[in-house]
């Protein structure tokens, strides 16, 4: 079933890999079909699986960056769309995307206003007295 995740060089996606990025969301404009993914034995948890990062060929042309292996990525984190494994049954892991390569909004932060909270000290500093 998952013949292609015993070599070490940049694939297709597989079906089951391609619906399972498409339901944790690609990039806007992102087609599963032009993406590809390379691959690396190991375990998880006492398991053999296949750990895998999907990457968009086009962008990573545009950075002049060569991926043959699974670890030529290591450098380029933000080329990586989705990473996870696949389990010896055929189910895909995603792992939570920390810098997937496409922006994600950032909350803007703003300091808070206390006017209405000034007995606030004495619960965030429990021990000073009033």
């Amino acid at each position: 079933m998952f013949s292609l995740f015993r070599k070490s060089q940049p694939h297709h996606l597989t079906p089951e890999l391609s619906q399972a990025l498409v339901s944790d969301g690609l990039p806007p404009g992102m087609d599963p079909s032009s993406l590809s993914v390379v691959l690396e034995h190991g375990s998880y948890s006492s398991r053999s699986v296949s750990y895998f990062r999907v990457f968009d060929p086009v962008r990573v042309a545009e950075r002049h960056v060569q991926v043959r292996r699974f670890a030529d990525l290591d450098t380029s984190p933000d080329l990586v769309i989705g990473s996870g494994h696949v389990e010896a049954g055929g189910a895909v892991v995603l792992s939570a995307r920390h810098d997937s390569g496409f922006a994600r909004s950032t909350p803007v932060r703003h300091e808070a206003d206390r006017s209405d909270h000034v007995d606030d000290e004495r619960v965030v500093f429990p021990d000073r007295t009033a």
